[in-house]
């Protein structure tokens, strides 16, 4: 009977060893890749990488909607973009208004921003900047305005 009581202390003692040398690393393989942002002016883009943006004269506000492409979202769906803009203009002297709004979400791995610099503007370079608030990965792109 003793000898039974050993091989039974040893199979439990092995299997603990073995339930205690499994590596995380596994682990690994059931994580996502992150996702990656990239902007498009959908505009002339010049040789130093600015985007060339001819504003109307005939208006007060130039309206332009600028792309992006979103890789890897559907992992990570619902994804928010939050826009941020240098410029900005105020509203009949009292209210300051942003020329981009202040998000958007991520569809079927596009996103989008409506910007909107007055005429006023001319001459400036406007730096827009979307970032994805979770990953903090971020893209920039700079839009000289005519």
């Amino acid at each position: 009977m003793k000898i039974l009581d050993y091989i039974f202390l040893f199979l439990i003692i092995g299997l603990f060893m073995l339930a205690a040398s499994c590596t995380p690393q596994d682990d690994d393989l059931l994580i996502p890749p992150l996702p990656t942002l990239e902007l498009d002016g959908r505009l002339q883009l010049d040789n130093n990488g600015y985007y060339h943006l001819e504003l109307r004269q005939d208006v007060h506000q130039t309206i332009h909607r600028i792309e992006g492409t979103v890789t890897n979202h559907e992992y990570y769906e619902p994804l928010k973009v939050s826009w941020v803009s240098n410029l900005t203009w105020y509203l009949q002297n009292e209210w300051e208004v942003t020329t981009a709004n202040p998000s958007s979400y991520v569809i079927d791995g596009r996103v989008t921003n409506i910007i909107g610099p007055v005429k006023t503007m001319v001459g400036d370079t406007l730096i827009l900047s979307g970032t994805i608030r979770e990953h903090l990965i971020t893209d920039t792109i700079k839009i000289v305005l005519h």
